[in-house]
């Protein structure tokens, strides 16, 4: 029997003390979380050094993005609940069929968002209290990360299938190795240093879309 549960519970959940399976558990997924907002910091330092009328753009971006990321990330927390609920009363395939469909669900309900944000950007951001001179900017950001936001969809919506399995560590590297992708290519491509072509904020959100 013990062989048995011990085969069932190699991430400790069962056995391992409460206070170890929280501080195993809770550390990676502090570190992931920080990785997921370090992009838009690593974006917002290297467009800050465009200069000001930059910075004010990507700052009218956030509470959008913000809204949009919402959405997986409910949507992941939901997929990580019944999946740990299904591994636990033994329902692998089951669990394996909700992941699959969780990313699915999460990965349509952000393209429809993307479409409705790609229609609307000038007058959404003209609400939110952006100037003209500031749309064009707003909208070389925008429009690259309508278009690649799903590919983000995946791995967060998957990672929450993951740490429902009791593993922590795994998604928090992943997040980790995106953020560094990321903060290596933003300079790269918003700068325009070496072979690389200068695209300014767009740049910022291509670098974003490929670290995805």
């Amino acid at each position: 029997i013990k062989l048995s549960l011990s085969m069932q519970d190699k991430h400790g959940l069962l056995t391992a003390p409460i206070p170890a399976v929280l501080r195993n558990m809770t550390l990676p997924m502090i570190v992931g979380l920080i990785s997921i907002l370090m992009f838009n910091l690593v974006d917002t330092f290297f467009i800050s050094l465009l200069g000001t009328q930059a910075l004010a753009a990507i700052s009218f971006t956030f509470p959008v993005i913000f809204a949009v990321n919402c959405i997986t990330m409910g949507i992941g927390m939901g997929i990580s609940t019944n999946v740990g609920r299904l591994l636990g009363q033994g329902n692998n395939q089951d669990a394996a069929r909700f992941s699959s469909h969780g990313l699915i669900l999460a990965v349509i309900l952000v393209s429809i968002a993307s479409v409705i944000g790609l229609l609307t950007i000038t007058p959404l951001f003209s609400l939110l209290g952006a100037t003209p001179d500031l749309i064009p900017l707003i909208k070389e950001y925008m429009v690259v990360w309508y278009l690649t936001i799903p590919l983000l969809v995946i791995p967060m919506a998957g990672n929450s299938a993951i740490r429902a399995t009791g593993d922590t560590k795994t998604p928090a590297k992943i997040m980790m190795l995106a953020g560094v992708i990321n903060g290596v290519l933003d300079p790269l491509l918003i700068f325009g240093y070496g072979q690389f072509p200068e695209l300014g904020i767009k740049g910022a959100a291509i670098a974003s879309a490929i670290s995805y």
